[in-house]
């Protein structure tokens, strides 16, 4: 019986030992010359990676941080002290703002661009990359890379025929003018990026709906546009933000109609006729125009890259 308690003991003692003996092992067969190079290699990038980071941080983002507080001083104070603090914070520009009827008009215009051309843009770009990614006729590669060829085209270069086209149309100094061009130039781009999600979603999948009787636009509607939320958002971040900063088309096409004036144009104006003599306010008109649209992208910056990156890796 003693013999047999020796045998359990001896056994249970050599389970427990048995992990020791493979860390030991292990270590012993550890490149360490490659793990401490690398714990040196990531740490050396850290040390100088983080301070160039915040460099650029402060460099790009101070300016806007001033901006922000300098547009609840009052004038006597900047002129005193431009890097100061305020002593005070003062809400009366951006009262004067939200009372001001022009600068509100100037609003109600970006918000429609905005709200009309991006859905549209959005929708025909989806259509558009579905048919080159999904549905394969000759010259569809062709016609493809005859759109993005569109990419390479100077917007300079199309302004006075675009000018022409939009007179004979009458559609100049109408927000129409600034919606239609927007939507023709940012299509290339916004198809690029959709069909290319587009390819990257499994045939298994469409193969199945056409078993089950789905024709090419339920497959569209209900499978594949479902599917390409990540690159859908991404089109929509980025078009958003280009429509709420639409200057070009916008001085060219509707500049001489001070009623259909959008947030780039109004917020020029504006600062002009403020002159020198108001700073305050006119620091309290460029935060009102530039705030919303920093916020809505960096709020929604985590689904560019996830529109972006989707795909890029297989599996």
């Amino acid at each position: 019986m003693s013999l047999t308690k020796q045998q359990s003991a001896n056994t249970l003692t050599k389970k427990l030992l048995l992990p020791l003996s493979n860390l030991g092992e292990l270590l012993r067969h550890m490149h360490w010359k490659r793990f401490f190079r690398r714990l040196f290699k990531n740490t050396l990038m850290s040390l100088w990676m983080y301070p160039i980071a915040m460099f650029f941080a402060v460099i790009f983002g101070y300016p806007l941080v001033w901006m922000v507080y300098s547009s609840f001083k009052p004038t006597r104070e900047l002129v005193k002290n431009v890097w100061a603090l305020p002593t005070g914070v003062s809400f009366d520009n951006y009262r004067e703002l939200i009372h001001n009827d022009t600068f509100l008009n100037y609003y109600q215009n970006n918000l429609i661009v905005v709200l009309v051309s991006v859905p549209l843009l959005t929708i025909i770009a989806a259509m558009a990359a579905f048919v080159f990614a999904r549905i394969k006729f000759k010259g569809s590669n062709l016609l493809f890379y005859m759109f993005l060829a569109g990419t390479m085209i100077p917007v300079h270069v199309t302004l006075i025929p675009l000018y022409t086209m939009l007179r004979d149309l009458h559609w100049l100094n109408t927000l129409t003018a600034l919606i239609v061009p927007f939507i023709s130039f940012n299509l290339p781009v916004s198809i690029f990026i959709l069909r290319d999600f587009f390819t990257k979603i499994p045939s298994e999948l469409e193969d199945a709906a056409r078993v089950d009787g789905c024709s090419s636009a339920r497959i569209f509607w209900s499978i594949m546009l479902p599917l390409a939320r990540p690159a859908i958002a991404t089109v929509v971040i980025l078009s958003a933000v280009s429509a709420w900063n639409e200057y070009l088309f916008a001085l060219t096409f509707i500049g001489a109609n001070n009623d259909a004036y959008t947030l780039p144009l109004g917020t020029l104006s504006m600062v002009s006729a403020l002159g020198i003599t108001h700073f305050d306010r006119m620091f309290s008109v460029l935060t009102m125009a530039t705030l919303p649209i920093l916020a809505f992208y960096f709020l929604a910056q985590r689904e560019i890259i996830k529109g972006i990156t989707a795909g890029a890796v297989k599996g």
